[in-house]
């Protein structure tokens, strides 16, 4: 039905695109390109009719402190309003913990805002659950 791959140059418009309609704005274009080239990070995409209808990204935490790492966290899940509801979220988490897995991740971790309930549906549906930490962040 669907196939993961990872973003290509090329498909960099169709993503900001994607992460505009998302979360209702976005970085310019070349902050996209910079993260398709790091090796830390992955963007993965679904595509339909050429177009990019979903995405992830994630980034890898190598540190060695706690018995849950090497790690992966989890941003930028979206999926286009037009083919949510379609399982385009779901194939998208579902492949992302199955390579996660193949590749020797001992955890996967997001952060979600509390209001975006559909969100917490989701990532419940594909295993995650709400974890006993606290976030900290200062913003710059």
């Amino acid at each position: 039905m669907y196939q993961l791959e990872c973003l290509k140059k090329e498909d960099l418009p169709s993503y900001k695109a994607l992460i505009d309609e998302a979360f209702d704005s976005s970085n310019p274009i070349e902050f996209y390109e910079r993260y398709r080239e790091n090796a830390a990070y992955r963007i993965y995409v679904v595509k339909e009719a050429g177009e990019i209808i979903g995405s992830v990204t994630q980034v890898e935490i190598p540190l060695f402190t706690f018995s849950f790492q090497p790690c992966l966290e989890l941003f930028n899940v979206a999926v286009r309003r037009s083919h949510q509801k379609k399982g385009v979220g779901s194939f998208l988490l579902r492949e992302t913990i199955a390579r996660a897995k193949e590749e020797g991740y001992r955890s996967i971790s997001l952060t979600c805002l509390e209001s975006a309930l559909p969100a917490h549906k989701l990532y419940e549906s594909a295993g995650f659950h709400k974890a006993a930490s606290r976030k900290y962040a200062i913003y710059f």
